[in-house]
């Protein structure tokens, strides 16, 4: 019974061990994102309190947070009191937040730490605990922004632990104050029991006490069992467990004694017979029994099986033969996808341009392309064929193919897109069609002709240092019908101006809880990689991304191009 306990004890503090390490590991996540929200050093009260009130919105475990400055007094604290976002003034004679351990000690490790459990006392004014992660530039911590995580949640959690009857757990400290017990009036008093000892189950009086700590946090679990409730029925289960086995035993001979007398010589066969099934020979001759009893059932079974098992094998080897032709050949036709794309763009001091794919399948039907049409004019396009695998592969080579061989003496952006639309849907029985954006570019003066043919709208930054969306005009997809007239337009691309293109796959990612990566984090993402290059912003943005995936499959082709006009040398 006390390794009974004791396992359960090491199931509860598994439970309680996820529990608390993702509401942790949520707090760190949060406070990653928000510190990375900061980049840009700007800490105007208005900024500070739009990003805090966001993050505390977000997520309901999440009670307070705030941004406090090394240099200057400045230390605005949002937390919540009765589902409302309250505000105080930390940077006060009263508060002080310079003395206060969850900022100095960050600030002078410079590195992101959890706080002992402390009572707020002129802030939140609740037991807490902080995780502080310190803002720097050029190395140096000139700022900590904080989130708080009330030890309420904790108490919570611990008073749904249910032990046999009377039984309960409760929380201890780093340094040993009481998190969370059902006797409130206990909460941040010192305990002070001498017999101390982790992973054992220890006799206190009238209890089994069973203390672990929980992995990657500075708790302990401390789980009590009171010893009259663990073994009420030792007593009379012990008096069933002697006359069961007893009687269990006797029978056990007796029918042992019975049944070897006519089972032995049949299964020495049977036993041989499987001994060489195991080595691989499927063609033995069984010896069935005059009587159909369960011997000879599993004679019947044995031959059956091995039979079956043969023709599995037989059918497995030309499975796994034409599987290995299709892989072969997937990968060769990947080989040839991913050739057809531009690897670098002709030497130019007025264009960089940049991009990146990353299929959903072994292939896909995502597609950029980049070329001069003339000294002057470079086309650039991005699109994305209906559907995923090789038919959109396949229309995906077809259509570049096709704007290659239009675009040697267009420079509207209409024309070229008219001619691809007539030409994909006269010859489109499969019925697909592509959604693209299309630009030809003057290197020289910057002036763009586009189209904008159902896809999704792109980003520009220009001299306010900010990405905004081109609106489109409205028009169709290509190839779904012939005879359709495309509308252009046109803009001028100012010097250091930028550029991004993408597909769908970008916004329409899932997380593991079906949410969608969306236009809003996109717009956040871009934005924090105002100062990056084309590469580190593509980059930035593939992090952004595989940190909201994690653990989820992608579910759709994705495709970015970044062009950059004019930089500065």
């Amino acid at each position: 019974m006390l390794n009974d306990a004791t396992q359960k004890a090491k199931l509860i503090e598994k439970n309680s061990r996820y529990q608390i390490e993702t509401l942790f590991s949520k707090a760190e996540e949060a406070s990653l994102i928000l510190k990375k929200s900061f980049t840009d050093g700007d800490f105007s009260e208005v900024t500070v309190e739009e990003k805090l009130k966001k993050i505390l919105k977000e997520d309901n475990s999440f009670f307070g947070s705030t941004l406090s400055l090394k240099k200057t007094p400045f230390s605005p604290y949002y937390y919540k009191k009765d589902s409302e976002i309250l505000y105080s003034n930390l940077a006060s004679n009263e508060y002080n937040y310079f003395e206060k351990e969850w900022y100095k000690i960050p600030i002078e490790q410079n590195k992101a730490l959890w706080s002992e459990p402390y009572f707020d006392d002129g802030g939140g004014n609740v037991l807490m605990a902080t995780y502080s992660n310190p803002l720097n530039i050029d190395n140096e911590a000139i700022a900590i922004l904080t989130l708080d995580i009330s030890l309420q949640s904790i108490q919570e959690m611990v008073s749904t632990i249910d032990i046999l009857e009377t039984g309960y757990a409760f929380m201890l400290s780093k340094e040993h104050k009481i998190l969370a017990h059902k006797d409130e009036s206990l909460i941040m008093q010192q305990y002070t029991d001498s017999s101390f000892e982790y992973n054992k189950m220890l006799k206190d009086d009238d209890n089994w006490i069973y203390y672990v700590p929980i992995v990657n946090t500075n708790i302990t679990l401390v789980i009590v069992f009171p010893i009259n409730e663990l073994f009420a029925s030792l007593h009379y289960l012990s008096i069933i467990y002697i006359v069961l086995a007893t009687v269990g035993a006797i029978l056990l001979i007796i029918t042992m004694v019975i049944i070897s007398r006519r089972i032995t010589e049949p299964l020495r066969e049977l036993t041989c017979i499987t001994d060489e099934i195991a080595k691989g020979n499927f063609n033995k001759n069984i010896t069935f029994p005059k009587n159909k009893d369960e011997i000879y059932k599993l004679s019947f079974a044995i031959d059956t099986m091995q039979k079956a098992i043969g023709n599995y094998i037989e059918d497995l080897k030309t499975a796994t033969i034409n599987q290995q032709k299709i892989d072969s050949e997937l990968d060769i036709a990947k080989a040839i996808q991913m050739s057809m794309l531009p690897k670098k763009l002709p030497q130019n001091e007025n264009i960089i341009l940049c991009a990146m794919l990353k299929p959903a399948k072994a292939v896909g039907g995502d597609f950029y392309d980049f070329f001069y049409i003339n000294s002057d004019h470079l086309c650039f396009v991005i699109a994305d064929v209906s559907g995923k695998g090789v038919p959109a592969a396949m229309f995906m080579s077809v259509t570049m193919s096709y704007l290659r061989a239009y675009s040697c003496d267009a420079l509207s952006a209409s024309q070229l897109v008219i001619k691809l639309n007539n030409t994909i849907a006269s010859n489109n029985d499969a019925n697909m069609f592509v959604t693209l954006f299309l630009g030809i570019l003057n290197v020289k003066s910057g002036e763009l002709n586009y189209v904008n043919a159902g896809h999704d709208e792109p980003y520009l930054m220009s001299k306010d240092k900010k990405y905004k969306r081109i609106k489109a005009v409205g028009n169709t997809v290509v190839g779904a019908f012939e005879g359709l007239n495309y509308k252009d337009e046109t803009m001028i691309l100012e010097k250091n101006s930028k550029l991004f293109l993408y597909t769908d796959g970008v916004t329409e990612a899932f997380s593991k809880e079906d949410e969608l990566f969306g236009d809003e984090r996109l717009s956040n993402s871009l934005n924090a990689s105002i100062t990056c290059n084309t590469d580190e912003t593509i980059l930035n943005l593939q992090i952004c991304m595989n940190s909201f995936t994690k653990d989820c499959e992608q579910s759709d082709d994705i495709t970015i191009l970044i062009l950059e006009f004019g930089t500065d040398k």
